[in-house]
């Protein structure tokens, strides 16, 4: 069974997984994580609960959620501790802006003395 389909554009689908998205309220950090469809969702009549303790890399901070999601894996609702519940599109972004500061020279490189 093939997991992964790949879409026209060249990206890869996960035909069996759903992602999530986090912002730990300590530090900051960003954390995306996989649930598998078959494996980790509960099926609660018409759609399904998705229960999990969120770890961050960086504090190691415990964000608790759950997930109430819709039949079609549309999230309805969440409850989340410790964290903010973030969109692909809002990950995406903040993942794309650090990266694109931290290949920038900082000031203290810029500021030697030319001789």
């Amino acid at each position: 069974m093939d997991k992964l389909k790949k879409k026209a554009t060249g990206e890869y689908v996960d035909k069996t997984g759903i992602y999530f998205y986090f912002q730990c309220d300590n530090c900051g950090k960003r954390v995306r994580v996989r649930a598998d469809k078959q494996h980790d969702l509960l099926s609660d009549g018409g759609g399904f609960v998705w229960h999990k303790t969120v770890v961050d890399s960086k504090c190691f901070r415990r964000m608790e959620t759950v997930v109430y999601l819709d039949g079609s894996y549309h999230v309805i609702s969440y409850e989340l501790t410790g964290g903010k519940f973030l969109t692909q599109a809002e990950y995406e972004a903040a993942e794309q802006a650090e990266l694109a500061a931290k290949s920038q020279p900082s000031e203290t490189e810029n500021s030697g003395d030319a001789v």
